[in-house]
């Protein structure tokens, strides 16, 4: 099989690059210079591999100036615009387009499934809308699924590292008042996740990649004290990553119930469903 992979260079692009090479697999990346090269270049490249996997987007935790706004949405809903009018101009476009969302898009209230309707009404959400929104244009030619992923957690990058870090320092503990629910999937089981899309194709659309167990920042705390055998005694104030991150402060500081419905009615079995489990795969 061959795979074409934008953000190949990123925490989850590496580990997939690893996985699908463990397979026999081609695996190929999408850089930002290609981009500039334009649309045309872009069907060139991307015509010929059986599955074109969209990952690229600027790290979300950070300050949001109006500047970096831009940016969260230039390298999201544009870059995935030209993936798709790149692919409307494939001699021969792959048979299956996966594009990754966040569980962002859904309010912090409830629970969501994906078959509910409840979206967000801040930025985070229309991002993910409009990310969406460009994605599926792409339906028509090549089998389309969107994936919102929570919080991916693994050893070599991504969430985990930084969440650990003062934990290992003997300062962590939960954020503001830990409340905040915990969306997040093993990079195993999402890695399989996406295998499993790949191979059997399956007619639902969008699928929730997150573990069937989803956590508040306290009791995610707690795993990951009790995982590192260090205390758990500290509190991060809320006002601390706001004067840090602003606005983006609130990525961490709010949280969304997100389930896996249509991974678990396609069959999916998760390797590591608890945040127990997972946490002493990863750091025991």
């Amino acid at each position: 099989m061959k795979i074409i992979i934008t953000g190949l260079t990123g925490f989850v692009g590496t580990e997939l690059k690893r996985y699908f090479s463990a397979k026999n697999y081609t695996v190929t990346g999408i850089g930002r210079g290609d981009y500039a090269r334009g649309v045309q270049h872009l069907a060139e490249l991307i015509s010929g591999y059986d599955v074109l996997i969209n990952l690229a987007g600027a790290p979300i935790i950070k300050r949001w100036t109006q500047k970096y706004r831009q940016e969260l949405w230039d390298s999201r809903v544009e870059t995935t615009r030209l993936l798709q009018e790149a692919l409307a101009l494939c001699k021969a476009p792959p048979e299956v387009f996966i594009s990754a969302s966040g569980v962002n898009v859904y309010t912090g209230r409830g629970r969501h499934t994906e078959s509910g309707t409840l979206h967000g009404d801040d930025f985070l959400s229309s991002l993910c809308l409009a990310w969406e929104e460009q994605a599926m244009k792409a339906q028509s030619i090549s089998k389309t699924y969107i994936i919102r992923t929570g919080v991916v957690l693994g050893k070599n990058g991504g969430a985990l590292p930084q969440m650990a870090l003062p934990f290992k320092l003997f300062v962590g503990g939960k954020i503001g008042n830990g409340q905040q629910v915990l969306s997040w999937i093993h990079i195993a089981d999402y890695m399989d996740a996406l295998h499993k899309l790949m191979q059997d194709k399956p007619e639902r659309r969008v699928f929730n990649f997150c573990s069937p167990f989803p956590v508040s920042n306290a009791e995610f705390s707690r795993q990951l004290a009790r995982a590192l055998k260090r205390p758990n005694l500290f509190t991060v104030p809320a006002f601390v990553l706001k004067l840090l991150y602003g606005e983006g402060a609130v990525v961490i500081l709010e949280g969304q119930t997100v389930l896996p419905a249509n991974l678990e009615k396609e069959g999916f079995i998760f390797q590591y469903p608890q945040v127990k489990q997972a946490l002493e795969n990863l750091l025991g």
